[in-house]
């Protein structure tokens, strides 16, 4: 949840931190990148310390004096290592396969460390879930591919959020917290939702009622020669080997082939209209039947496979509203 206040200047930052950090396929997390202030454990022994410094100054007590000095010498160890166990990491974008909305988006993470190891280290997408990991002495100098989730709700090509990496190691006295944003992208696919049942009847043409079938005759079997069979179907393999006259018999293979049109949907809203295509395309590639897409302001020839259905769900999911 976010304060009020936090909505007035959280805009100023992300101007800042767009113009600080621009977006890239890889980053070098370096001091501009890099931020380290109190968490609440901090602010908790930052306030302990000034009692025991007042306490010192107020009795004139050495003891005191010394034991706030020796605690405030470990603040500053603690920075310094609080740093040192996020500079240095470099962080490349990988790929993203596509998702239905409503889905969770996986981005492909390449995390690589040198030098040294890092130690508990926080990272995900703002307001979204986080993943711990450390990078230890046998994994430098190697890439490690990391998973980061984030929530889709909408259709269309998702730019996610900045992403954030943070560690309160090595006392948890400092949060120390790097902002960045990595040049990536997923495409979200319409939820597939039929508000109305797939047309089985539905031509080309776009009309109801108009089937398509093809005259492609599908290999069977074979069956013993009857009168009137044509030679071309005469299996002559085995008449040479003695078995006499066989012939090979076919059965027409009856297929459909359906347009998906826009217009057919009329009475529904643009997204309801594109979660039935969406879903209609789903149960004709399920079904092996050829189909289309036809689109206010682009059409898709009739196709089938992998690529095909590919192609229909992201020109749905890229849909002018």
């Amino acid at each position: 949840m976010k304060w009020p206040l936090a909505k007035l200047w959280q805009p100023h930052l992300n101007r800042w931190l767009d113009k600080r950090n621009p977006v890239q396929r890889q980053l070098f997390l370096n001091h501009r990148r890099i931020f380290i202030f109190p968490s609440r454990a901090g602010l908790a022994f930052l306030g302990m310390l000034a009692t025991l410094l007042l306490l010192a100054i107020n009795y004139q007590n050495n003891l005191i004096f010394a034991l706030s000095f020796w605690l405030f010498s470990l603040l500053l160890v603690a920075i310094l290592h609080s740093y040192r166990n996020i500079a240095g990491i470099s962080l490349k974008a990988g790929a993203a396969e596509p998702v239905f909305a409503g889905q969770t988006a996986v981005f492909k993470l390449y995390v690589e460390a040198s030098q040294r190891p890092r130690q508990q280290i926080y990272i995900g997408f703002l307001e979204q879930s986080e993943l711990s990991f450390s990078l230890e002495a046998d994994q430098l100098n190697y890439s490690r591919e990391l998973q980061i989730h984030c929530a889709t709700q909408h259709r269309g090509l998702l730019h996610p959020d900045r992403l954030q990496l943070r560690s309160y190691f090595p006392l948890g006295l400092l949060r120390c917290w790097s902002l960045s944003r990595l040049d990536w992208q997923c495409l979200v696919y319409p939820a597939p939702q039929a508000h109305r049942p797939l047309p089985l009847n539905a031509g080309t043409g776009g009309e109801m009622g108009q089937d398509l079938r093809g005259d492609s005759d599908e290999f069977s079997g074979f069956k013993a020669y009857q009168l009137g069979d044509p030679p071309r179907r005469i299996h002559w393999k085995a008449l040479a080997k003695g078995q006499g006259l066989i012939s090979r018999y076919f059965e027409q293979r009856e297929s459909q082939q359906l347009m998906l049109d826009w217009a057919d949907l009329a009475g529904l809203t643009v997204e309801q209209r594109l979660s039935t295509l969406c879903a209609w395309a789903l149960q004709c590639d399920t079904a092996g039947v050829e189909f289309g897409l036809r689109l206010p302001k682009r059409e898709i020839e009739l196709g089938s496979g992998e690529a095909h259905l590919e192609n229909v769900l992201a020109a749905l999911a890229l849909a002018e509203a």
